[in-house]
């Protein structure tokens, strides 16, 4: 004979556990795309899904318990948590820890995005890197809000190792002046520029 309290109890730990599939196969989908997931994005699919099928009295908090499950149960699935405490979502699988924060960073705070790239840059590479990078794929940030940033930066304590030096024919590098000196960046930033097509 059926026991129905059982029936109820299988059925709900089948639907939780799709949800939680669903909530990771999205995150993948995101990451896969180039592109972090919301924690509210996630919230608002699975508070959906559970108006059409579940039973809990608080939808919002189950969301919440099945976005912590499916992190917990899929190691590739990661959270970047920001400043006013919104969370977003990516699995390395499709994106890498590093570019994962250079998304966060770009939702964040742009200062903080460029002088991290550079710093990153000129300490791993060890390089300069053009400013007009920032104005392309994956940062996409307009060439005005680049220029007024790296001013900002140049007025604020925190951003004062972040200097710039140009090329001969006038092209703008920045680097950071904890790993490069000012005359070692300024030749790397000409032999990228120029020296490296003169002297293939």
């Amino acid at each position: 004979m059926r026991n129905p309290e059982n029936e109820i109890e299988t059925n709900t730990v089948r639907e939780r556990n799709a949800a939680v599939h669903a909530i990771a196969a999205l995150i993948r989908q995101g990451s896969e795309a180039g592109q972090l997931t919301s924690a509210s994005e996630i919230a608002h699919r699975l508070m959906d899904q559970h108006r059409r099928t579940s039973q809990a009295a608080d939808p919002e908090k189950e969301a919440e318990r099945i976005l912590r499950e499916a992190v917990e149960r899929n190691e590739d699935l990661h959270e970047l948590i920001n400043q006013d405490d919104s969370r977003h979502y990516y699995s390395s699988l499709f994106m890498t820890e590093a570019y994962a924060g250079m998304l966060h960073q770009k939702q964040n705070n742009h200062l903080q995005l460029i002088a991290e790239t550079v710093r990153q840059n000129s300490a791993l590479y060890p390089r300069p890197v053009p400013l007009d990078m920032f104005t392309q794929p994956p940062f996409d940030l307009p060439r005005q809000e680049v220029l007024n940033n790296i001013q900002r930066m140049a007025a604020e304590e925190e951003y004062r190792d972040i200097r710039q030096t140009a090329t001969s024919v006038s092209l703008v590098f920045l680097y950071s002046a904890l790993h490069l000196d000012s005359e070692y960046a300024s030749m790397l930033a000409e032999w990228l520029d120029v020296g490296q097509f003169e002297n293939p």
